[in-house]
């Protein structure tokens, strides 16, 4: 019997000047990729309701409003669309927090307990300057993380610390990073403000290893959030797309059939992002 496609909409529109408009096309490719997912993207979501997600399985949710380094207030979605989000997982579906729609701006109260941990820079939560580190496969017995590498290497990637966990949350982590001290000297001014006054040595958590991918359970919905995926080389890294592939997976169905993508021996020759059979030379000679 043929499986039915996860239909899935990613949410985006705002997002900070940093973010390169090529990531929502790459998210939607590289899902569809894989032949679980039908992929439709909305620069405008405001206004929504439940109708407008009646027929989706998944929400992805790349949007920022904005913020944090864009020096004014985040553009929310309104109460509206928010609200047509809470009761869409909470009814049993699925949604994705991407990259920097993880921050607490300019969400409503209720999206902090339904993303299970959510950064704050009030509370601690800061960006560590390094742009290429490695990724720790923490868990390895939850579905979405069982058969991948033990570790990937993120390249002109963000990775946030210092997350605050909602009381209520029943968040299962799945990778980590290593916040490395070394990483806060000499701050760029965009992120300089996430410091305390009294240095980074002060923060919490400096030097140990925060998250960077994890799940939460919502009424009867599933959310899956990881913080990368802010470089398109770090989108390029198998090691990325079988974890956001999985859990998105996973966020829509509950479980995981997507094995990861293969590369070894003949399938070295495959094209980004490797779950479809296309070889590199053929992926070229499709291109203008």
């Amino acid at each position: 019997m043929e499986t039915k496609p996860i239909q899935t909409l990613i949410i985006t529109g705002q997002l900070s000047g940093e973010h390169d408009p090529k990531v929502n096309r790459m998210l939607r490719r590289m899902l569809e990729s894989t032949g679980r997912f039908q992929v439709k993207i909305t620069e405008e979501f405001r206004g929504a309701t439940a109708e407008t997600l009646a027929p989706y399985d998944l929400a992805f949710l790349n949007y920022d409003g904005d913020f944090p380094f864009s020096g004014h207030d985040a553009i929310p979605l309104g109460r509206q669309a928010e609200q047509a989000l809470v009761d869409f997982v909470r009814s049993g579906k699925g949604i994705v927090f991407y990259h920097s729609s993880i921050f607490s701006t300019p969400w409503p109260p209720e999206f902090q307990r339904m993303m299970g941990g959510y950064c704050d820079p009030n509370l601690g939560s800061r960006k560590n300057a390094i742009l290429a580190f490695p990724v720790k496969i923490s868990n390895r017995t939850h579905p979405i993380t069982a058969e991948l590498e033990p570790s990937f290497h993120t390249s002109q990637d963000d990775f946030f610390a210092g997350v605050v966990w909602h009381p209520d949350a029943k968040v299962e982590p799945l990778a980590t990073f290593f916040d490395d001290l070394e990483g806060y000297r000499n701050m760029p001014k965009h992120i300089a403000f996430m410091i305390p006054p009294e240095g980074p040595e002060k923060m919490k958590g400096v030097n140990e290893d925060w998250p960077i991918a994890w799940t939460n359970r919502y009424g009867d919905g599933r959310v899956f959030v990881i913080t990368i995926g802010h470089g398109i080389d770090t989108i390029r890294r198998p090691g990325f797309v079988g974890l956001c592939c999985r859990g998105a997976e996973w966020a829509a169905t509950g479980e995981v059939t997507l094995p990861p993508p293969d590369v070894k021996g003949e399938n070295r020759r495959r094209a980004w992002p490797y779950y479809s059979p296309i070889t590199v030379v053929e992926y070229s000679a499709m291109m203008p």
